[in-house]
């Protein structure tokens, strides 16, 4: 029965597992990432990496992997771009798109997870009231401006790391 056991583990291919472990925790990751601020898309792009050396195959094809590619990069950037859009639309300034990116980085490492709402709209709302010296009222829309463009980066870097997890599995 010990033998068994032994043979059992000789038989295993423990780099593919290595792999596929590696795969599973770097998408688990960057799912994570589009709500903590590091780039998710691209560490979830290292799980595609991971998951095909597992397979063994050579799959998927070169255009499969550079829109697996092009998919990263847009996450990566969508995700400054909705919460600089959103601060605009609602009358922010240069300074509350600062404030935003400073206030979730600080809420991030300090008040996980109702951090990662009221750092940016704190943040630009700080950044409004005192560089702008804009009103109480402006400063708070161009705060709630942030904070909505952030959700909306949020919402898409989930949707395009789906994506990205269909393209590589598929």
């Amino acid at each position: 029965m010990f033998s068994d056991i032994i043979n059992w583990f000789a038989g295993l291919d423990y780099v593919a597992g290595a792999l596929y472990t590696a795969a599973l925790f770097l998408y688990i990751a960057g799912f994570l990432g589009a709500v903590l601020p590091y780039p998710g898309c691209l560490v979830a792009l290292g799980g595609s990496v991971c998951y095909t050396l597992a397979t063994g195959e050579p799959y998927p094809a070169w255009w499969v992997w550079c829109l697996l590619v092009l998919l990263a990069v847009f996450g990566t950037l969508v995700d400054n771009l909705t919460t600089a859009l959103g601060a605009r639309k609602f009358g922010g300034s240069k300074h509350a798109l600062w404030g935003s990116m400073i206030g979730l980085f600080a809420g991030a490492l300090f008040v996980f997870p109702f951090g990662i709402i009221l750092g940016p709209f704190l943040g630009a709302f700080v950044a409004e009231l005192y560089f702008q010296k804009k009103s109480t009222r402006d400063s708070a829309k161009s705060g709630m401006g942030a904070t909505l463009g952030l959700l909306a980066g949020v919402l898409a870097k989930l949707i395009i790391m789906g994506l990205m997890l269909v393209l590589t599995v598929m």
